[in-house]
């Protein structure tokens, strides 16, 4: 795989594309399609070192975005033709929140009709949130490791943060039955 992305020679180059064009014609067919991000809210319980919005950053106006204006932009993204839309925030718990998703979700898929694609980016949660929101209608779930080196994680997050938690949100998430994204 690594020779794949050292390759210099254009006509090499051109057939790697060619292929790889090929394989997104069989799986997805020839069209584009758009997905939108909602950024809802820069409000985070994490202090992740790294990141502009983490909780002790206080050179930064919070937002919360509210219900109805989460479903209208949902709904524009909709009519403006997108495929989905993800909904990401910094990462928070509770009841509130886990209902606030939960309700968010639902309005996205009767102001669509069921038809625009939810991926959530929000965080990690309990297996029975992750569950409910699925059965809400979210069927995608970004959440970002960051890095898959143990060591180096630790180095970007607090003490209270934990590597092995995340992985095992993500196994979680997979097993419910969410198309799962991760990242470094």
């Amino acid at each position: 795989m690594r020779a794949r992305l050292d390759l210099t020679d254009k006509a090499d180059v051109e057939k790697l594309f060619e292929a790889a064009y090929a394989v997104k014609a069989r799986h997805v067919g020839k069209k584009v399609y758009f997905r939108g991000i909602i950024e809802f809210s820069n409000v985070c319980r994490k202090n992740c070192f790294y990141c502009g919005i983490r909780k002790d950053n206080q050179n930064l106006t919070r937002y919360s975005m509210g219900l109805n204006e989460i479903v209208e932009s949902a709904r524009w993204a909709y009519d403006a033709g997108y495929g989905s839309v993800i909904l990401q925030s910094g990462e928070r718990r509770g009841r509130a929140f886990t209902e606030f998703i939960e309700d968010a979700i639902k309005g996205i898929k009767e102001a669509t009709s069921g038809g625009l694609g939810i991926t959530l980016s929000v965080g990690e949660q309990d297996e029975q949130t992750y569950e409910r929101w699925f059965g809400a209608g979210a069927h995608r779930y970004l959440l970002r490791i960051e890095t898959s080196n143990e060591d180096l994680y630790r180095r970007l997050h607090p003490a209270d943060h934990s590597f092995f938690k995340r992985l095992k949100c993500l196994e979680t998430l997979s097993a419910i039955g969410y198309q799962t994204g991760t990242g470094s």
